[in-house]
Formats: structure tokens, C-alpha cells, sequence
């Protein structure tokens, strides 16, 4: 198969964007149709992987939720605004590299939320550039390309998005110190095992709502 996909290749290449655009109506349906079942269910139990945008966690486990509405977000609203769920019925949430872009209000404000609409044992994890992290690799004289992108987010020359830029970011025991003062239980930094983000750089803390 890949040698007649080469030999024909010249004459395939002007239509590659018919498969591009094939598949991003196919994960807009897919993302739609578990958005409506889990609606129907009142979300009771859904997972929320916050902001996932083009690359979501586990999409066949969670609803990637995200203000930008690319092909695989299965539900589309501002995280800065309520979260349209009732109190007390997600199951678990996830948030990988999003609280970063955000100022200090906007990042209380999303923590809230969490604890309102999670579960009474429902499950918090959270991962963001860890600043202290960060100022150690600047002593050290860590390369200063990987250091600017965690510390100010991912430029792309004139093409850098807003939602790429970061605002705002805590140490982990202060992160720690905000879910416990929001109501979070248990609150621990855990290793980097979502496999997605530089450890080094980045810390991963999980939480609970008390039962």
C-alpha cells in the first residue's frame, strides 16, 4: 500500500486537505455526540479533562472541555465564567497546562468551580509550570529557549495566540495551600506519570472534595 501511496503521491498531495477536513468533521461528530449523551444524563459521573484543546487526555474517558471550539472539544464554554453543570455530579477532572494562562481571579475562580461541581470524593488533579522549578533551572543556566517557554508560554512568531501566553503561576505548596482553603482534602504533589509535559519543569498535584 505505501509503495503505490508513494508512487501516486504527486498527484495525491493537492488533496491532502479533503482528508483534513474529512477528519475534523468526523471528531466535531464524535464530540457531539458525547457531549448530547452525557447532557441526557445530566453529566452524573462524567470526567472533565479542562481546556484539552487539540490534544485531549484520554478522549474515550473524558469530555474535553475548552473555550475555543477546535474538532475534538466535545463541550464549549468560557472556564472563566460558571460552569454550566448543576453542584456535586463530576467524577474526576483533569487540568494539564491550562490554570497557567490565566490571571490570579481567573484561577481561584476555576478552583471553585471544580469543588462545586466534583462529587463529594470526586477526584482533582492538577499540572502547571512549576516557578520554582524554573527560577532553579535560570541558576543553573538551563537552556534558555525551554526556560522562556515555561515561564512565558509557547510563542509562535506573529502567530501567537493569546490563549498561549501564561499569566499566572503559584509554587506547589502554594497551590496545595489554595485547594485545602477552597475545601480540597489531601492535597499532595504526586509524580508526572500523565506523560504529556517536561517534569522537570512541571508539577502535578492531586486532590479530593471531602465525602
Amino acid at each position: 500500500m505505501k509503495n503505490v501511496i508513494d508512487k501516486y503521491y504527486t498527484y495525491i498531495r493537492p488533496y491532502r486537505f479533503l482528508y483534513g477536513w474529512a477528519k475534523d468533521a468526523h471528531d466535531r461528530r464524535q464530540s457531539s455526540m458525547r457531549a448530547k449523551e452525557w447532557e441526557a444524563k445530566g453529566f452524573v459521573g462524567a470526567k472533565l479533562d479542562i481546556c484539552g484543546g487539540r490534544n485531549p487526555f484520554k478522549p474515550d474517558e473524558f469530555l474535553n472541555v475548552d473555550i475555543v471550539p477546535f474538532p475534538r472539544v466535545d463541550l464549549v464554554f468560557d472556564v472563566r465564567k460558571q460552569f454550566p453543570f448543576n453542584d456535586g455530579v463530576i467524577a474526576e477532572i483533569i487540568s494539564i497546562a491550562t490554570l497557567e494562562h490565566l490571571r490570579k481571579p481567573h484561577v481561584l475562580h476555576m478552583l471553585r468551580e471544580f469543588f462545586r461541581v466534583l462529587q463529594p470524593g470526586g477526584v482533582l488533579r492538577v499540572s502547571t509550570p512549576d516557578i520554582e522549578a524554573i527560577a532553579r533551572g535560570v541558576l543553573r543556566g538551563d537552556d534558555p529557549d525551554t526556560i522562556n517557554q515555561h515561564l512565558f508560554g509557547k510563542y509562535k512568531s506573529t502567530d501567537t495566540e493569546d490563549y498561549d501566553v501564561h499569566r499566572w503561576m503559584y509554587t506547589a505548596p502554594q497551590m496545595i495551600q489554595t485547594q485545602h482553603e477552597i475545601g480540597f482534602e489531601n492535597a499532595e504533589r504526586i509524580p508526572m506519570d500523565i506523560g504529556m509535559h517536561d517534569a522537570e519543569y512541571t508539577y502535578l498535584i492531586r486532590a479530593r472534595k471531602p465525602l
